[in-house]
């Protein structure tokens, strides 16, 4: 675990999730332990207002989303099916080291970044809808060192029958032997896993030996799709890891509230679902570009949806879910909303300990906002800087990479916005 944050925009590093703010004097291990924004009486603020620099940036609130339209419905769907799609750490605790491809999957195109061969074509073919992919492999120190991977995928079509098509022909494409004799997967079985359709194959990396596993599912109009890989004498974890997120892939999905298709529906559209779910998104500092990062963002997760891209998943998805944060807003700035005062500050307090064991070093607070607790650490990217501040049940967050007047300038705003919250919002 090296930082809590967010991959974002070509692999860039963005944070989400490292959730510190101070208020007052109050310090723990040397650092400002963060005072609840809702129960500050304005004597006991230092904050000025009028001092604070907030740039460009907007002060209130957005207005609110309202539901999705034609045009922006396949980014909140695959947003949403974010939160029922296993993480990989579910699978293994060991995986939690965040990879790419983990990321939406808005159009049949996407899926050449997790597939090889005829996919894209197979998935366009039969009518694909959407899907979600998340990779995580197992922490290491160099890239000659052993280590298990995994990549857990759901692509929703229009029927059972669609799906089950699209399973046996990416399937086929991966095992069909090739015009000079030589086949590219190894057909296989998984006694445990009649109706998967598995393939397996063996090369050497930098590390070593290794095998690797591709295994499809149709599930009632889902097609699951794990791929595991593991140094060549660990095969059977490679299997025991798809058993697993089979396991939990089925009745997960299964909860999901997909949008009905016209065919589900009788034939007439349904209402589409909101934008903004428990309306938080309109407390987050937007995007200038709605697609910095390819229908990622301008979103409302849940624990299980935050966990997919931080760099500590198995923590980001306890310490919400603990914390009753049960939307998150992503977008410029993230903003988390507990049940209660004290899930805000169990947020602040876990994931503080998360950075600073990282050896992020505190840094100074924007001019007039002294409530905020600023951190920075020089990382291979620059240097990183981190802002955050807490306002009853709700922390927001700034984050950058060698522009800290910037960074102050979003957690001015964010402070501003944070004030005019609905702090008993349900």
């Amino acid at each position: 675990m090296r930082t809590r944050t967010w991959l974002r925009r070509a692999g860039a590093i963005a944070c989400a999730g490292a959730v510190l703010a101070g208020c007052g004097t109050d310090t723990t291990d040397g650092l400002a332990v963060a005072k609840s924004g809702g129960d500050a009486s304005p004597e006991s603020s230092a904050v000025d207002p009028a001092a604070l620099d907030t740039g460009s940036y907007p002060t209130s609130p957005a207005p609110e989303f309202g539901r999705a339209t034609k045009d922006n419905i396949l980014d909140v769907e695959t947003q949403r099916l974010a939160e029922f799609v296993v993480v990989p750490f579910e699978v293994d605790p060991n995986l939690v080291t965040v990879k790419m491809p983990t990321m939406v999957i808005r159009s049949h195109e996407n899926l050449n970044a997790v597939l090889s061969g005829n996919a894209a074509d197979v998935a366009e073919t039969h009518g694909m809808l959407y899907g979600y992919v998340s990779t995580a492999a197992t922490s290491t120190t160099a890239v000659t060192d052993p280590s298990r991977s995994l990549v857990q995928m759901v692509l929703r079509f229009e029927t059972s029958d669609d799906a089950a098509a699209a399973a046996q022909e990416m399937h086929a494409g991966l095992t069909t032997v090739d015009s000079d004799g030589t086949g590219v997967e190894t057909p296989e079985t998984i006694g445990i896993l009649p109706n998967t359709l598995v393939s397996t194959s063996e090369y050497t990396y930098s590390a070593g030996p290794e095998v690797s596993v591709n295994a499809f599912t149709a599930h009632n109009n889902y097609l699951l799709y794990t791929w595991a890989k593991a140094p060549a004498d660990e095969k059977e974890w490679t299997a025991q890891a798809v058993a697993r997120a089979l396991d939990l892939q089925g009745p997960l999905i299964d909860q999901f509230p997909a949008q009905p298709t016209l065919a589900q529906n009788g034939g007439e559209p349904a209402e589409l679902p909101m934008i903004d779910q428990d309306k938080i998104l309109l407390y987050a500092i937007p995007e200038e570009d709605e697609q910095a990062d390819s229908g990622n963002d301008m979103a409302s997760y849940g624990p299980r949806g935050m966990s997919h891209r931080s760099t500590n998943p198995p923590l980001t998805y306890r310490v919400l879910t603990e914390a009753g944060s049960d939307h998150n807003a992503v977008y410029k700035t993230n903003v988390y909303r507990a049940s209660d005062d004290a899930g805000a500050q169990m947020i602040v307090e876990e994931f503080r300990n998360d950075l600073t064991s990282q050896g992020y070093v505190e840094a100074p607070s924007p001019q007039g906002l002294p409530d905020a607790v600023c951190l920075s650490k020089d990382t291979t990217d620059g240097t990183t800087d981190y802002c955050l501040v807490v306002n009853g049940r709700y922390v927001g967050e700034a984050y950058g990479t060698d522009d800290k007047k910037d960074v102050d300038q979003q957690i001015s705003a964010q402070y501003l916005i944070l004030e005019q919250a609905d702090q008993n919002a349900a």
